[in-house]
């Protein structure tokens, strides 16, 4: 049993080369190479799945992606490459190397065409995974290297495709071409980091597969060289990918720590951190900005968070009241305690706004108009045109680089009220007026109607109480005007004589009318 064994394993660690004879090697090393040809096929498809590629980080669509790689023949060239370096075969490694840079080139223009051309130009979570290579990613590909070689020797290319999508050479090509035209050089740069990675990483999987082979050069000259060269290559590519590595673990645990204590300062506000964006170094965070969604205003939010992680770093918090909270503060409070935070997007402008307003209300839909984004939203808990308003602007403030409109449900819009005997619109009664002409604006409404009240006399209804209701509709009416709302029908409401509270006709109230 035991001798059993120790030959099995001692089989399994044989050099597989007694498998191929010298005829197979030559049938496989003309297949490979010709799978590395640069052709106008190899071209076409290229180019193609590149623009497919580049369309399916601009849509954050992980199926369009997958899809590109499956009919990218990137791994053809690679392959070809790492099989004449394992021969030392100079002229069919420069040809299957100047077939990579070429492809690699078209690949690029691609990218940069489609994305140039295209609407859709925000940072998705799908090109942001691409910018930032470890060591991780050079693991990936050398596993998958070392399976792609193994099948393409043994010629079983129909599982192939597992290791086209592992390997991703086409994504990252598609976000240097994204950063070229969007002129983002350090998302350029990061992605081509990763493609040059995956390329070495094959390359050295499939040299050593096939030198495991039997595939060696039949006449030599001088030392071997090819075999420090890979591994000096190698060290050379582990220095910024590791240092990479380190960034990213320790931004991941400064990242927690903040989060821990962003929800401890906040424990009793039902806090939801919509953004968290966290800078460090070796000794500790040093910039922590996010967005909270709390039911409680909490002062000096800034400085709590900052103690609690004692590493000095700045800390910027962007505090949004659900509707409960801002009916309980106010919309002049909770616009006044809104504190302005840019943050680098980390998804497209729809996600975001998608996550900082999923958790106080509903959004129904998002659509784009022009260069910005139109939300149509419904507050949990009912609020106010004002309450809608300071929502509006906090999202804007949220994400800067975008315009940002909200539209509330429809709903009767609120009076403006005037003191007794006045045609003056007092501080509240202003901001009354704006809530509504923006409120107007948001529903699309050019028409309105304004009808002035005032109350009679005691002995009955005089001229000079029509004047009053008639000023009073114009001076609401030219504030709406100065905002927008040009087409306008003025009217009066001063019955013949006072029945029920006065209050009722201090106060100018405006209705939304059809363009006319």
């Amino acid at each position: 049993m035991l001798k059993t064994m120790r030959d099995v394993v001692t089989s399994a660690l044989k050099s597989p080369a007694r498998l191929l004879s010298d005829g197979d090697r030559s049938v496989i090393e003309a297949e490979v190479h010709d799978a590395g040809r640069l052709t106008n096929a190899y071209s076409f498809m290229l180019f193609s799945a590149c623009g497919i590629a580049a369309l399916g980080l601009l849509q954050s669509s992980a199926p369009v992606i997958i899809g590109a790689m499956l009919i990218s023949p990137l791994m053809g060239p690679i392959v070809s490459m790492g099989v004449a370096l394992a021969r030392v075969d100079p002229r069919r490694f420069r040809t299957a190397a100047l077939a990579l840079v070429i492809g690699a080139l078209l690949s690029v223009l691609a990218s940069t065409l489609i994305v140039w051309a295209s609407p859709l130009k925000d940072v998705t979570p799908e090109i942001l995974a691409r910018t930032q290579p470890t060591l991780l990613d050079l693991v990936v590909a050398l596993l998958s290297g070392f399976v792609g070689a193994y099948l393409s020797i043994n010629r079983k290319g129909g599982a192939i495709a597992g290791v086209a999508i592992a390997t991703s050479l086409m994504p990252p090509l598609a976000v240097v071409g994204y950063g070229l035209a969007t002129a983002a050089w350090d998302i350029a740069g990061g992605a081509l980091l990763l493609f040059l990675t995956n390329v070495v990483a094959i390359l050295v999987s499939v040299f050593g597969v096939a030198r495991r082979y039997g595939f060696r050069s039949i006449e030599r000259q001088g030392a071997t060289w090819e075999t420090p060269a890979l591994v000096a290559v190698m060290v050379a590519l582990c220095i910024p990918l590791a240092l990479s590595l380190q960034g990213i673990v320790v931004e991941a645990r400064e990242t927690n720590w903040a989060r821990g204590a962003i929800n401890q300062v906040f424990a009793d506000a039902s806090p939801h951190i919509a953004e968290l964006k966290v800078q460090a170094q070796d000794n500790g965070a040093t910039l922590v900005q996010a967005v909270v969604v709390t039911r409680k205003y909490i002062p000096g939010a800034d400085a709590l968070v900052a103690g609690q992680l004692n590493s000095g770093a700045k800390v910027e918090i962007e505090q949004i009241l659900t509707a409960k909270g801002a009916a309980d503060l106010g919309a002049g409070a909770l616009a006044g305690r809104l504190t302005t935070t840019p943050a680098p997007p980390t998804a497209s402008p729809e996600q975001r706004l998608r996550a900082m307003l999923s958790p106080i209300g509903e959004v129904q839909a998002v659509e784009r108009r022009g260069p910005g984004l139109a939300v149509t939203f419904a507050m949990n808990t009912p609020g106010g045109l004002a309450e809608y308003r300071a929502v509006e602007q906090a999202a804007q403030r949220f994400m800067p680089q975008t315009p940002v409109e909200l539209i509330p449900p429809l709903a009767p819009l609120p009076e403006a009220r005037f003191a007794y005997g006045s045609t003056s619109l007092s501080p509240e009664a202003a901001a009354t007026v704006d809530a509504v002409a923006w409120a107007l604006t948001r529903w699309g409404a050019s028409a309105a109607k304004v009808e002035g009240a005032a109350s009679p006399n005691p002995r009955g209804r005089r001229p000079a109480d029509i004047r009053l209701a008639q000023a009073r509709a114009s001076v609401v009416a030219d504030r709406l005007r100065a905002q927008g709302i040009k087409d306008i029908t003025l009217t009066t409401d001063v019955p013949e004589t006072l029945t029920g509270d006065e209050a009722r006709y201090l106060a100018a109230r405006v209705t939304m009318l059809a363009a006319r």
